[in-house]
């Protein structure tokens, strides 16, 4: 006799299990290698109910095709969602598939576990002449479920939805699992979103209706999370549930068990096609599904690998979700709610923490420790590149990944001060605000010299003896730039212990007693302008220039300043600013432009007439060395990143000519020597030698350090950055960028046709090098 038709949901996206549920329906996730949704059909099958309605939605074609038209003798019928009805609303277009037929309808969700006796449940729905029975069980926590009261004889006199402890009067919740008659059906509106628990039991209760309410006892776990997909396994394997006995040994082969010598502590779960690597141990209560490939000295503990998974030599699974495909590299760790999805790969040495998930197809870096789950792009090691940490502003630099950059500044800096500082922009500012926690978290002090352009920064660094500096640059794409004593670059060296600490979270923790107030130093920014208007200290009244420039604070800056000293503002000299205030170009029409090489070389020009030395980033131009040669002077050249030492004396004296970096200071200290040698400009650039200097950058397929060792036998390797090639036309240097990807060409000659024919020449060259180490390496 037939008792009931059934209609099985299944059409929800299964959002919180994700990144299993990325690519299939919740309903087809595996549970000791069968999909959770034939557990459910089996069940039906078991109480002798043959025909099935299953609402799809979210990638139905995984379910339609998986089952067909029959399954032990249910038949079944698809309703595919064009919109979201509710449950109601789903269940009342899929009772329509079932013509002719007016039996009571059994509603069940297909991403469940259960063993209810679903026939004693129908007994009762008659017994009381029920409208609507609701099938509820006892639970551990209330809270996390909708409860249902019902009266000593079982009927329902109201409905509480994951309550507090407070108002948890009950802890009978409600299972999702109802028996309907069919008369209730006429209670749903058609096409309209509609649901059981917020919209048709209020009603039918409100209506006097009777809504009964079946409390049993048997198995029943809601998987609505990882933990529970984990869990329930483990009760799968314990023989929990009546319907499934526990396996004979402890462990459920679906096949022969693998060959080989290895451990097994039971319960256990091994599918068809699986390999166990020498001296892997497995279990308890491991999961491991068709085809599955396990290294030599493995530990897989209380973990589910999907179909077609692998976990190689020697790695460690605790607690863990492999998706179908993913790939664990040898020795690498994964702890207690991690998951991995389909395709995934984590690399070697890897440590992926505590509930954290990487996306389908992601791929984890060999060593990196990851705490934070990963979606977009790939886990790789954080890595300086030449203009500092960037990143999207939102995506790629978060206020989650600045504390973090914080906390390693902070536990580098061993309690001293550490600066900070931003451009002037809200995102600059809150990513900035991220930076100041992380290092108040290490007990570090923060001197906050709020929004300021790079050149302040520098100086207030410098001023304030300050050996660890952290600036965001805002806007769409942020850029995080780290400074050391002087207000110059950062070394190598520190940048390694930043990356390090931010791969490992290796960072100084103090307790909440020992956190400081971060200072406010937003005041010094006066105290730069002053230092501006003491270049001039007789002012620049007479000499007239117009700023200009991309950078809006730099040129206001700059204009307010010569507007003090007595400038002219409408002169036919203009000052270019560019790199937020670190460049400066110059024009009138008898000169013509003057680039910022040329520009540097005018300030090298006053600062050696006045009997002094100079330091100078390693790329600044050669013909600076031969104006220094004639004043019986030399140019000290420090790197932008060294590895160590060996540029100590020229960062030592640059700490003190800011100038030769700060286009603002050069824009004064120019302005005031023309005026006080009653020079213009055009007079001033005849003094220099005529050169000229064009820079490209090249994409970098091979190893950098073989291409320079190939240059380096005509040219100039050494201490310094890249290596200098001197030509009969010119000087030529090839630098890396800091992650190798690039070559940088700076070819400096007598005028700027014969610098770029330089840079393409040497472009030619190099890609013929490129191919000779490729075919090398292969």
């Amino acid at each position: 006799m037939v008792l009931m038709r059934a209609v099985i949901m299944a059409g929800g996206v299964g959002t919180r299990l994700r990144p299993l549920t990325c690519d299939i329906p919740k309903p087809m996730a595996r549970l000791c290698g069968r999909p959770m949704m034939e557990y459910i059909l089996d069940l039906l099958e078991q109480h002798q109910i043959q025909q099935a309605a299953v609402t799809l939605r979210y990638l139905p074609s995984a379910i339609s095709e998986y089952f067909g038209e029959n399954y032990r003798g249910v038949s079944l019928q698809y309703i595919v969602e064009e919109q979201p009805l509710g449950t109601a609303g789903s269940v009342k277009g899929a009772v329509e598939k079932f013509h002719g037929d007016d039996s009571d309808i059994l509603i069940i969700s297909g991403d469940a576990l259960t063993d209810f006796d679903l026939t004693s449940a129908y007994d009762y729905h008659k017994k009381n002449g029920a409208a609507a029975t609701l099938v509820v069980t006892r639970v551990e926590d209330p809270r996390e479920y909708g409860l249902v009261r019902a009266d000593e004889k079982g009927r329902v006199i109201g409905f509480v939805e994951k309550p507090g402890w407070a108002q948890a009067v009950t802890d009978c919740a409600n299972t999702g699992i109802y028996i309907l008659s069919p008369s209730v059906l006429s209670h749903i509106p058609k096409d309209t979103a509609f649901d059981f628990a917020k919209d048709l039991f209020p009603l039918l209760l409100e209506k006097g209706i009777p809504l009964y309410a079946f409390e049993t006892s048997g198995y029943w776990c809601d998987i609505g999370n990882l933990a529970t997909y984990i869990s329930c396994q483990r009760d799968i394997l314990e023989g929990r549930l009546s319907t499934i006995p526990a396996p004979e040994g402890g462990v459920l082969y679906q096949d022969q068990p693998p060959q080989g010598s290895y451990i097994i502590i039971p319960p256990a779960y091994i599918g068809r096609d699986v390999s166990i690597g020498l001296g892997a141990q497995i279990g308890p209560f491991a999961v491991l599904d068709d085809g599955c490939r396990v290294g030599d000295g493995a530990k897989i503990r209380n973990s589910v690998m999907l179909n077609s998974s692998y976990s190689g030599d020697r790695t460690s699974l605790t607690g863990t979700l492999l998706c179908h495909g993913a790939s664990v590299r040898r020795g690498a760790s994964l702890f207690e709610g991690s998951a991995i999805g389909s395709g995934g790969v984590v690399g070697e040495y890897a440590t992926i923490f505590p509930e954290v998930k990487v996306w389908p197809n992601k791929k984890v870096e060999d060593n990196r420790v990851l705490r934070e789950n990963l979606r977009e792009g790939n886990g790789t090691n954080v890595m300086f590149d030449d203009a500092g940490l960037t990143g999207e502003t939102g995506v790629e630099l978060t206020p989650e990944f600045c504390a973090r950059i914080g906390s390693a500044a902070g536990s580098i800096a061993h309690g001293e001060k550490v600066a900070i500082g931003c451009s002037h922009d809200k995102a600059a500012a809150s990513l900035k605000m991220a930076v100041a926690s992380g290092i108040l978290s290490t007990g570090g002090v923060v001197w906050d010299f709020g929004a300021c352009i790079e050149p302040q920064f520098d100086f207030f660094v410098n001023f304030g003896r300050i050996h660890t500096g952290v600036y965001v640059g805002g806007g769409p794409k942020s850029c995080i730039r780290l400074t050391s004593a002087g207000g110059l670059p950062a070394s190598r060296n520190i940048e390694r212990s930043i990356e390090t600490r931010l791969a490992t979270g290796d960072f100084s923790r103090v307790g909440w007693n020992n956190i400081r107030e971060v200072t406010d130093m937003s005041g010094m920014r006066q105290l730069y302008r002053q230092e501006l208007i003491s270049m001039a200290p007789t002012g620049l009244s007479g000499v007239s220039a117009t700023v200009r420039g991309s950078d809006y604070q730099s040129t206001r800056l700059l204009s307010s300043v010569l507007a003090t000293l007595g400038c002219d503002p409408n002169g036919e000299m203009r000052l270019h600013l560019g790199a937020g205030g670190r460049r400066l170009s110059l024009y009138d029409s008898d000169s013509g432009y003057i680039w910022p090489e040329q520009t540097l070389a005018l300030g090298c020009l006053i600062e050696l007439e006045n009997g002094n030395d100079i330091a100078l980033p390693f790329d600044a131009p050669v013909a600076i060395e031969m104006i220094a040669e004639q004043y019986g002077h030399r140019i000290k050249r420090y790197l932008t990143c060294p590895a160590n030492d060996c540029d100590a004396d020229a960062r030592l004296l640059a700490s003190g000519q800011l100038w030769a970096r700060d286009g603002l200071m050069m824009a004064v200290k120019i302005l005031y020597y023309m005026k006080q040698n009653n020079v213009n400009l055009s007079e001033m650039v005849k003094r220099l030698p005529s050169f000229a200097v064009a820079t490209k950058t090249i994409a970098c397929d091979v190893n950098p350090g073989r291409v320079l060792r190939r240059l380096s036998d005509q040219g100039e390797g050494g201490d310094g950055e890249g290596t200098r090639i001197r030509t009969k036309n010119g000087t030529l240097l090839v630098r890396p960028s800091k992650r190798g990807s690039n070559l940088i060409l700076t070819a400096e000659a007598a005028d700027t046709e014969i610098a770029d024919e330089l840079c393409g020449e040497l472009e030619q060259k190099l890609n013929i090098v490129f191919l000779d180490i490729a075919g090398e390496t292969k």
